[in-house]
């Protein structure tokens, strides 16, 4: 969480941190829209579910947007200077000061992030609840999908592959316990890179052998985008003391 990556671009600034968003959206920005625009019946205008199928995607990074907002919240009433928020497909990773880091801030965060995820997986489905009818159906479909998506992505975050929340949480417990940030990220780095590999694999079997090819080519996206991800571990290791 404390990295500055590569291979994204300058967004704006939120409560004076720069925001960056990766090329890892690029999936988001293909697979949301998509799969809103074809869950309408074919008598709905072509046009309108496009529209409503970008417009579900610029709400998922919204809810993304919300979560590093909350985050930024939490480090700043710890006088945690950010830098920096890159956003990911699957979430965001802080750049701060470099002192101010900490086991406990880490773990803090992760925690929060974790909570935040459901919190908003909760709104977009109370909002699929109200617009619940027949006659708001066009209203109702994105925030259903987005319910949909926001709590695959909190369930994915459990999971023990850094830099996701769950490898985070552990990355946490292992620089507390080994009192050395540098090992800790390495570690984990080198799990997360396993289990995006294992994610790959996995998907190709499935791609292979069943019908899901949609399907298994998303996880193999996902897989490379967690190897990634893991390899600027391994970088950001090499360059600490």
């Amino acid at each position: 969480m404390t990295r500055k990556v590569s291979s994204s671009i300058n967004i704006g600034t939120l409560f004076r941190t720069r925001i960056r968003i990766h090329y890892s959206w690029l999936l988001v920005f293909v697979l949301i829209p998509w799969t809103v625009s074809t869950q309408f019946s074919p008598e709905t205008d072509l046009s309108t579910r496009v529209i409503l199928g970008l417009a579900a995607a610029g709400l998922f990074l919204g809810a993304v947007l919300l979560r590093e907002a909350v985050l930024l919240i939490i480090a700043g009433s710890r006088n945690v200077r950010v830098k920096t928020v890159t956003i990911f497909a699957f979430g965001g990773l802080i750049q701060t000061e470099e002192d101010s880091y900490t086991p406990s801030l880490e773990m803090l965060l992760t925690v929060s992030g974790m909570l935040s995820n459901f919190a908003i997986t909760l709104i977009f489905y109370l909002i699929h609840l109200i617009f619940g009818s027949e006659e708001h159906l066009l209203l109702d479909m994105p925030f259903k999908w987005l319910a949909f998506f926001y709590l695959t992505l909190s369930l994915f975050h459990l999971l023990p592959i850094y830099p996701l929340e769950g490898g985070r949480l552990f990355h946490s417990l292992f620089w507390r316990i080994i009192q050395s940030e540098r090992k800790a990220t390495f570690m984990s780095s080198v799990s997360g890179w396993i289990l995006g590999f294992a994610v790959m694999v996995g998907a190709i079997i499935l791609t292979m052998f069943t019908t899901e090819r949609f399907t298994g080519l998303f996880f193999i996206g996902l897989g490379l985008i967690i190897q990634n991800a893991a390899t600027h571990g391994f970088r950001f290791a090499r360059l600490m003391p």
